[in-house]
């Protein structure tokens, strides 16, 4: 589970990653089949990603009609559709497209009509991609202490790959910035905790961009992450 090729251009997608809503444009012919490449590579462990153009999306996405659907085998973890998507996501930002995860901006029936959804599957998210111009992000994020309870300069002190994964994670985008991921820390590991927030629906999906996150992060400091179920979360060793 979650073992994915981790692009060296990710590294830098994180930092300028960003919900975008208003684009010029849909991606071009070169783009869509870039993508679809990946996507057939992110379609595995109970998830499948498909690329879209046409009708789907609501009026909130201006400039493009081209989106990725995450369809899920039912009882498939949560965070494997956050994990698999958000790889997509790194990609397109790493092509200078824009990207948006919407859970309630789309038209279920129309998704569900295109993809020809089957009994046992479900379609909790779909990601908006297009051209858009220059992107500003500005991050809201809760500080490092707040996320795992330790300064950067405790964090170097303990690994550096640890450091650089907690730093990747905490950029990890979540629904309406909730951010419902603890990180704890130690010699050999980092493990993503669940945290309670108001709003649960995504919880699961928004664990796995983060884990996605910390995934690029170590890949960062020269590790391959390797992740296992815990009682309260994902751990990770690198």
């Amino acid at each position: 589970m979650f073992d994915v090729n981790i692009s060296k251009d990710w590294i830098d997608a994180i930092q300028h990653r960003c919900s975008v809503r208003r684009y010029t444009g849909a991606p071009d012919k070169a783009q869509l089949d870039q993508l679809g490449v990946l996507c057939r590579k992110l379609s595995w462990q109970g998830v499948t990603i498909r690329m879209f153009k046409g009708p789907g999306l609501r009026n909130a996405i201006r400039g493009t009609d081209v989106y990725a659907v995450i369809i899920c085998k039912k009882g498939t973890p949560a965070e494997m559709e956050g994990y698999a998507g958000e790889a997509l996501v790194l990609e397109a930002t790493a092509m200078g497209l824009g990207t948006c995860w919407l859970g309630g901006g789309f038209y279920p029936d129309v998704i569900s009509k295109n993809v020809n959804l089957q009994t046992d599957e479900e379609v909790h998210c779909v990601i908006a991609l297009g051209k858009c111009g220059p992107q500003n992000p500005v991050f809201k994020r809760r500080t490092l202490e707040q996320v795992c309870g330790k300064t950067e300069a405790e964090l170097a002190s303990i690994g550096n790959w640890q450091k650089e994964a907690v730093l990747a994670a905490r950029l990890a985008p979540s629904a309406i910035n909730q951010q419902p991921w603890k990180i704890s820390v130690d010699s050999t590991s980092v493990t993503i905790q669940e945290r309670g927030v108001l709003i649960n629906k995504y919880a699961g999906i928004d664990r796995g961009i983060c884990m996605l996150h910390a995934a690029v992060g170590a890949s960062k400091a020269g590790r391959k992450a390797t992740w296992r179920k815990t009682d309260d979360g994902y751990q990770m060793r690198a």
